[in-house]
C-alpha cells in the first residue's frame, strides 16, 4: 500500500473513530429522552430528524466526492451497533439514510453525479419498494412496467414500504420483460407525488414505534426512461448487490447492538436483584446464561465483519451477508429471550429496560428477508460450487483420458 492511500485510510479509521464517540455520546444522552418520547407519542418528531442531520448521522457510507463522509462498511458497521442501543425508531432512520441510498449509486455515470450530492445532503431521504403483499421479492413479482416509446408505465403493488410517506424518491423493482427471469427485473426512480403513484399507512407494528410503513399501488404511474436506475434488465443485481447484501450485514450489525444492550441491562439487573439472601450474578446457571449471551453475541459480531471486509475489498458479499444474518436474527431472538427470563415478571411490564428491546428485536427477523430466505442463498451457493466442482473434475477425467 502507498504512504499516500495509508494515508488516506488512517485519515478515514480516525474519522470514524471520532463519529463513534459522537454517537456513544448521544445514545447514552439525548437518545433515551427521544426514544421515550416516541414510545409515549407513537411518532417520530420532526425535530430528531432534523437534529440527526445537523449532527451528520446521514452521511456516514455516501462517498466524500458528493458530501458524505465515506466510511467504508467495516467502519460503519461498529457506529450503526451503537445507534442500535437506541430506540428502534432511531436505528430505523439511521438505517435508511445510510443503506437505502445505495441503489442510486449503481446508476449511470451522468445519473450518480444528478442523484448522489441530493442523498449526501439529506436533501433526498430514498425508499426502497421491492416487497410485494401477495407474492415473493424475486422473479416472481407482479409489479409490471411496460415501455411505451421512451416511457415506462408501472402498474402493482408494494407493501412494508419503510418510511415511504416521507421519501422524496422510491427505488421501484418492477418487471420488464417476464420471460427473462432475473434479467428481466429493472429498477426505476420515482419521484414524490408522481401521478399514478398511491400511498396507504400500513397498521402502526408491534415494535419500532414511530417508524411508519406503507402500501404503494402503482396504476398507469409513467416514468421517464431517464428514471430507469443503469440499464433495463439490470434491476435485479441492483436490488441484490447494490442494496439487500450490504443492509443484510446492516441488519445483522443493528441486531447485534439491540442485543448487546439487552445483555448490559440484564448483567446490572442480576447484580442488583436478590433472592434467597444472593444476588442472581452468583448463581450458577444465571451465570452460564449470561456467557451463553455474550458469545451468541461475539459470533454474530465477527460474521458481520467478515461480510463488511468482503463488500469492501469488492467481493461477493452475498453468501457472508446471509451467514451474519441468519445468525444474528437467531442470535438476538435467543439474547432477549434470556434477558426477559433472568429479569422475571417485572421484564414483562411496559417501560422495562428490556420489554422494548424484547418488541424491536422482532422487526430484524423480517427486515431485508427471513431466516429461510438467508438460508436459501447460502444453500445454493453451496450447491452451485458443488456443480461446478464436478463439472471441471469430469472434464479433467475426459481430458486425461483422451490423452492416454
Amino acid at each position: 500500500m502507498s504512504t499516500a492511500n495509508t494515508s488516506a485510510s488512517e485519515e478515514l479509521r480516525q474519522k470514524a473513530e471520532n463519529i463513534l464517540r459522537q454517537v456513544i455520546e448521544f445514545r447514552k444522552g439525548e437518545a433515551r429522552d427521544w426514544g421515550q418520547k416516541i414510545e409515549h407519542d407513537g411518532v417520530i418528531p420532526e425535530a430528531l430528524w432534523e437534529r440527526m442531520k445537523d449532527l451528520g448521522f446521514f452521511r456516514l457510507t455516501k462517498p466524500e466526492w458528493a458530501g458524505g463522509d465515506g466510511l467504508p462498511l467495516r467502519l460503519y458497521l461498529p457506529i450503526l451497533e451503537e445507534v442500535a442501543h437506541c430506540h428502534g425508531s432511531i436505528r430505523m432512520m439511521f438505517h435508511a439514510h445510510n443503506s437505502i441510498w445505495r441503489p442510486l449509486g449503481r446508476g449511470r455515470q451522468e445519473q450518480v453525479r444528478q442523484w448522489l450530492p441530493k442523498v449526501a445532503s439529506a436533501e433526498w431521504l430514498v425508499a426502497f419498494a421491492l416487497t410485494e403483499p401477495d407474492n415473493g421479492t424475486g422473479i416472481d413479482l407482479h409489479t409490471t412496467a411496460r415501455r411505451e416509446g421512451d416511457k415506462f408505465v408501472i402498474d402493482g403493488k408494494k407493501h412494508l414500504i419503510t418510511f415511504a410517506d416521507r421519501a422524496d424518491v422510491t427505488v421501484v423493482i418492477a418487471k420488464t420483460d417476464p420471460s427473462l427471469g432475473r434479467q428481466g427485473l429493472t429498477a426505476f426512480l420515482v419521484p414524490k407525488g408522481r401521478r399514478g403513484m398511491n400511498l396507504q399507512p400500513m397498521p402502526e407494528m408491534m415494535g419500532d414505534k414511530g417508524c411508519t410503513h406503507s402500501v404503494i399501488t402503482f396504476d398507469e404511474c409513467v416514468v421517464d426512461e431517464t428514471e430507469v436506475i443503469g440499464e433495463v434488465g439490470a434491476g435485479f443485481d441492483i436490488a441484490l448487490r447494490g442494496f439487500l447484501d450490504q443492509s443484510r450485514a446492516s441488519i445483522a450489525q443493528s441486531a447485534v447492538g439491540l442485543a448487546q444492550e439487552a445483555l448490559e441491562q440484564t448483567i446490572k439487573r442480576v447484580l442488583s436483584r436478590k433472592t434467597f439472601g444472593k444476588a442472581l450474578a452468583s448463581r450458577q446457571a444465571v451465570q452460564m446464561r449470561l456467557a451463553e449471551m455474550a458469545t451468541e453475541i461475539q459470533a454474530a459480531r465477527l460474521l458481520c465483519l467478515d461480510a463488511a471486509e468482503k463488500f469492501d475489498a469488492g467481493l461477493d458479499m452475498a453468501v457472508a451477508a446471509s451467514m451474519a444474518k441468519a445468525t444474528a436474527i437467531r442470535m438476538v431472538g435467543s439474547v432477549t429471550d434470556s434477558a426477559l427470563s433472568l429479569f422475571g415478571g417485572i421484564g414483562y411490564a411496559v417501560g422495562s429496560p428490556v420489554e422494548r428491546l424484547y418488541r424491536d428485536a422482532r422487526s430484524l427477523w423480517l427486515e431485508e428477508g427471513t431466516l429461510e430466505m438467508q438460508n436459501m442463498t447460502i444453500a445454493e451457493a453451496l450447491l452451485q460450487d458443488a456443480r461446478q466442482d464436478m463439472r471441471e473434475s469430469r472434464r479433467s477425467a475426459e481430458a486425461q483420458g483422451s490423452v492416454q
